[in-house]
């Protein structure tokens, strides 16, 4: 194996979610944090008389009740799952919705492990991102035409890795370690629709991301990525890509991206201070940028000279609008630097 460390700093708010969403019986906000609830411990902790009054509510079946109940009677040490901090702008959403049967209060979570309780960058998200840049990259270069309907785009990408099966896709032999994140590392916010033309949405997401450089609390972790020497060596896989290759591959197809999001929707608005920090972010010959996560952006996820993408409904045209955190925050900007080979 072929070892280099990874040195990873979040740019800018990362969402990285589970594709599931909680409620407000899934959670209880107070005092600037967000506690996941465990129903079991929250029933087994409370006393003789709570637990009956807790239980006559859950057969009357009133959710408002439930909620508010739980909210009253919720202890943080005995109860919660886990504390991320929340926004003031989501507290005072909860508050006032709470006694709201209508809303549900629906948050999308970051990632997180098996048993519910830490959040984690994947070392497979962190993989996508490498490969997109680097089959744009080739691609470029392939002279292949556009493909015309959905089957012809599944074969594309291995018409260009000249990959006959997944067996011999040659990011098989490239591994990245998922990263976990510290819980004093992530904060839910909301996230906003916004186009140059109609301005932000009025119904925001709420999401749990990642603190950024950007927002004023960096975070800054290490992983690791392996190159499997020999798999490459029996020549069973369709090609091989160096570290060298796939820094090269990123630093031009992110940077693109980046200088691109800032003139068609930045410039001359409330973003473009916030979108010109991300430009002067410094970049020596062993790092890139990478995009992940959820509100990416269209084009941080398909192939330069190839992106066709099928917008739905009637739209006619796409990527018209960015979602960003609190309305003004890009999403999804990271900067990682490659270390030598380790031992």
């Amino acid at each position: 194996m072929s070892r280099y460390k990874l040195k990873c700093e979040i740019l800018s708010p990362l969402h990285i979610g589970s594709g599931e969403s909680i409620d407000a019986m899934d959670y209880v906000i107070n005092g600037g944090k967000l506690y996941g609830i465990s129903f079991e411990r929250f029933a087994v902790s409370l006393k003789d008389v709570k637990r009956t009054a807790f239980e006559e509510l859950i057969d009357k079946g009133n959710l408002v009740e439930i909620r508010n109940y739980v909210a009253l009677n919720f202890n943080p040490e005995k109860d919660a799952l886990y504390a991320v901090d929340v926004s003031p702008q989501v507290e005072a959403l909860y508050k006032t919705k709470l006694d709201d049967i209508r809303h549900q209060l629906l948050i999308s979570p970051f990632i997180r492990t098996e048993g519910g309780t830490v959040s984690f960058v994947p070392g497979s998200s962190l993989k996508g991102a490498l490969r997109t840049a680097v089959i744009s990259e080739v691609a470029k270069k392939s002279g292949l035409k556009s493909p015309r309907d959905a089957r012809e785009e599944y074969q594309f990408e291995a018409q260009v890795l000249r990959s006959r099966d997944p067996k011999d896709d040659p990011f098989r032999g490239l591994k990245i370690r998922d990263k976990a994140l510290q819980p004093e590392e992530t904060v839910v916010r909301e996230v906003k629709n916004v186009s140059k033309k109609r301005g932000a949405s009025q119904i925001p997401m709420i999401c749990e991301v990642a603190h950024s450089t950007l927002t004023g609390r960096s975070v800054v972790f290490e992983t690791e990525i392996s190159l499997d020497d020999d798999l490459f060596n029996t020549g069973f896989l369709s090609r091989r890509f160096s570290m060298d290759d796939m820094i090269k591959a990123c630093f031009s197809f992110y940077r693109n991206k980046m200088e691109m999001e800032h003139h068609k929707f930045y410039v001359g608005g409330p973003s473009e201070k916030i979108s010109e920090k991300l430009l002067s972010t410094s970049l020596a010959n062993d790092s890139f940028l990478l995009r992940l996560g959820r509100f990416s952006g269209v084009e941080s996820v398909t192939l330069d000279n190839y992106r066709n993408p099928k917008p739905p409904g009637n739209k006619t045209v796409w990527g018209t609008s960015r979602n960003l955190a609190e309305g003004i925050y890009p999403m999804g900007w990271m900067k990682v630097a490659v270390s030598s080979t380790l031992g």
